[in-house]
């Protein structure tokens, strides 16, 4: 028996070395929420459990609603359709701040493509306090002009010259 007990113990060594323990840890199975989030989880599971419940209690609370008269705070003013729909002067502002920055950003179109093929020179007309007919000159003797003889530069312009763009307000 001595040796069957040594064969035994022999035996046992070598296979618990490959084999996992025999004791097994209970795995945790705890979740960590906030109190709120756990309170939204049970109130979800009891409406399932009890869904008739439910509808009948939601039921109830439209059928309140619906008897109560709504009524409007005083002073309340709703805004019209009107407002929410384009205007002529909504595309007129649309239109001034496009040939603003194309003044801005790009002098040679901005006379050629709205002032002197248009007639519409608002942008400079006010930047520079000219008539029409002065910017449509400036434009034709100065902007796009190939000449290299000297021309009469608005006294506005000479007061922004050297600033950046987006520093120059039209």
């Amino acid at each position: 028996m001595y040796l069957k007990d040594f064969l035994l113990a022999a035996v046992m060594a070598t296979t618990s070395s490959f084999a996992p323990p025999l004791t097994t840890s209970r795995i945790s199975s705890e979740l960590h929420l906030e109190n709120h989030i756990a309170d939204m989880i049970d109130n979800e599971m009891e409406r399932l459990r009890n869904i008739g419940l439910w509808r009948e209690k939601e039921a109830e609370k439209r059928k309140k609603w619906s008897e109560i008269e709504p009524t409007m705070p005083k002073g309340f003013d709703f805004n019209s359709v009107n407002d929410f729909q384009t205007t002529s002067d909504a595309s007129k502002k649309i239109q001034m701040r496009k040939d603003r920055r194309m003044a801005r950003d790009d002098p040679m179109r901005y006379c050629a493509d709205r002032c002197v093929s248009t007639g519409n020179c608002q942008v400079w007309e006010d930047m520079f306090d000219l008539s029409a007919k002065q910017v449509r000159e400036f434009c034709e003797e100065c902007v796009l002009s190939e000449d290299e003889e000297p021309c009469d530069v608005p006294e506005k312009f000479l007061d922004d010259a050297g600033k950046n763009s987006w520093e120059l307000r039209p």
